[in-house]
């Protein structure tokens, strides 16, 4: 019975594989002749409202899975005067730690040289990387490498964040970018770390995932710039209302959940 269940299992799936994408084809001739209310800035489709997710409504792209944050870094580097493509991206050495896919192939095409890394504990996989990298430990990597580091998301697994945001502005080179984005609890002022907590219901309870080990406070561009980068803390109000709404730069719903990150912001550094 389990096995026949697992297999009715898989053909809906893949069924579901088969058709999501010529639907959503379809629906951009629809959407392109009567309207739209939202478009994705990152695959630029277009819809009526988005997904669903986990912390908050109508805030996930039915096409490529975008969220607020990557929408967020996407609407910077396209609209920000000075943190932009053509100044950190295009023709550079960027090196993109736990690369999202729609993000991975659009830096892939604009840079000079792409490296992708992850350190890859059990329980993760992002297909083919070039680099099993501890960000806290990147031995094999030499100094001024880079021009630009990403990490969206990331140092809340490290158990030793700081001393990646050490090795993060080793490798890069003098008036290198990083790029950072982490989880932050609403009205948090200092950053919630507690490295005893060690169970799933532990770090659930605490920090919002079972495998966050802290949760960041409204302290986390001083506790960069602790490790020689300017800082430039970037979220949904440097932009005009338009492109705030079209993109979903910010959630529509606030969620109550007390451990959400409503407040978006991306953080990037520039190497002193």
């Amino acid at each position: 019975m389990h096995k026949a269940i697992s297999a009715i299992k898989a053909v809906i799936k893949k069924s579901i594989a088969i058709f999501k994408y010529p639907i959503i084809q379809l629906s951009q001739v629809y959407f392109n002749i009567v309207g739209y209310k939202v478009v994705c800035n990152v695959c630029n489709y277009k819809f009526n409202k988005f997904k669903s997710g986990y912390w908050h409504k109508n805030t996930i792209c039915p096409n490529c899975s975008s969220n607020v944050r990557l929408r967020l870094l996407m609407a910077t580097l396209i609209h920000h005067p000075v943190l932009n493509f053509k100044n950190i991206i295009d023709n550079k050495k960027v090196l993109h730690f736990a690369p999202e896919l729609p993000l991975r192939k659009i830096i892939a095409k604009k840079a000079g040289i792409y490296h992708t890394a992850d350190f890859l504990a059990e329980g993760y996989s992002y297909g083919i990387i070039d680099f099993n990298l501890d960000i806290s430990n990147m031995q094999t990597v030499k100094d001024n490498t880079y021009d630009c580091v990403i990490a969206c998301d990331v140092l809340e697994h490290v158990p030793n964040h700081k001393a990646g945001m050490q090795e993060v502005n080793r490798v890069l080179q003098k008036g290198g970018y990083c790029i950072f984005t982490v989880p932050q609890k609403d009205n948090l002022a200092i950053t919630f770390e507690d490295l005893s907590l060690t169970s799933k219901e532990d770090r659930l309870k605490n920090f919002g995932q079972e495998d966050h080990l802290r949760i960041y406070g409204n302290d986390f561009s001083a506790l960069l710039s602790n490790y020689g980068f300017d800082v430039t803390e970037i979220d949904e109000s440097y932009f005009d209302k338009k492109i705030k709404e079209n993109n979903v730069l910010f959630p529509p719903v606030l969620s109550n959940n007390p451990l959400a990150t409503n407040y978006r912001k991306v953080f990037i550094g520039i190497k002193k």
